[in-house]
């Protein structure tokens, strides 16, 4: 098989409950296509709901790449951790991302980007995870409701 597949063929890899992980800047390397994939799959079939995505810093931005924003729908997107969200002009219509957290439609928790790097490394390294102090007595701490 082909390492190389199209965006719908990458969507369809993805189901119900999964964790989608993007390891973009920004616009920069955001996997847009693939994202706006999944978003389409989901208007077609139902399918995948309930995902949570994971990026260090926000996947697109507010100056044509959409990105994390293909996934901002109810039903879809379950919850999001993450270092930033996308911005941009403050004239730009807000992302849908930030109205969906505004309303409490998805969970989402702003996490700092070095845990969510290191989380990347972990996994690929197929290690266990990442245990840390940073964050602590923060607005990330669990312990003050972060």
């Amino acid at each position: 098989m082909s390492k190389v597949v199209s965006s719908a063929q990458a969507a369809s890899l993805i189901n119900d409950g999964m964790v989608v992980s993007v390891s973009s800047s920004s616009g920069l390397g955001c996997p847009d296509a693939v994202l706006a994939a999944i978003g389409e799959r989901f208007d077609s079939e139902g399918h995948p709901k309930d995902i949570t995505t994971l990026h260090p810093i926000a996947a697109g931005d507010m100056y044509g790449i959409k990105g994390i924003d293909h996934l901002a729908k109810p039903g879809l997107l379950k919850r999001t951790l993450c270092g930033s969200y996308p911005s941009g002009p403050s004239s730009a219509e807000p992302p849908q991302i930030w109205k969906m957290i505004g309303d409490n439609s998805v969970a989402a928790y702003n996490v700092p980007s070095g845990i969510l790097f290191d989380m990347h490394r972990e996994a690929a390294a197929k290690r266990p995870g990442v245990l840390t102090k940073v964050g602590l007595d923060t607005f990330a701490d669990p312990r003050h409701q972060g």
